[in-house]
């Protein structure tokens, strides 16, 4: 079963860096491939371990997905691991795979436009610091931006902040 699982995985663009029909040999391979991450595809009970015991021992950046039976299903606990049912779903084992391979973008969630108020408070800030501490209006901005994310709080609360007297 697993070298026509590799073979399947690798028609569909998985790179599969090896197979073992027990544990031991499954973490000597991810071992090899430390600092890379990676998945561990395995059956619920090998010769030499049950699917929880590798996944408690196995290097912490690969992930691991469980192929149960509807039986195991009913025995199984894996808290936060991964399985898929047997018999495999073609489709969802690939997706599932290349859900937990491909690289994470980084999220940007693109910040509100600021009302027409809150553009007049961080002006009024940033007039106060130039003409009280001689600053620039770049720096002036620099300084609202810093003092934003020093503290956690928005550049609006911030500016009012300073012309409240509390910066």
């Amino acid at each position: 079963m697993c070298d026509k699982l590799a073979h399947t995985l690798a028609a569909s663009g998985i790179d599969v860096l090896g197979t073992a029909t027990k544990g031991a040999s499954a973490l000597q391979k991810a071992a090899r491939y430390y600092g890379d991450r990676g998945v561990l595809l395995c059956s619920y009970a090998m010769s030499d371990m049950t699917a929880s015991e590798l996944y408690r021992i196995r290097p912490e950046n690969f992930e691991m997905v469980v192929l149960l039976s509807a039986r195991q299903r009913a025995i199984f606990d894996g808290g936060d691991m991964l399985s898929l049912d047997i018999p495999i779903n073609r489709r969802d084992l690939i997706s599932t795979l290349q859900m937990l391979t491909e690289p994470q973008k980084p999220v940007y969630i693109k910040p509100e436009k600021r009302s027409e108020e809150d553009k007049e408070i961080i002006t009024k800030a940033k007039a106060l610091l130039m003409e009280r501490n001689g600053m620039s209006e770049p720096d002036a901005h620099r300084f609202l931006q810093k003092q934003s994310m020093n503290s956690g709080e928005s550049l609006v609360s911030v500016a009012m902040n300073i012309l409240n007297g509390v910066l």
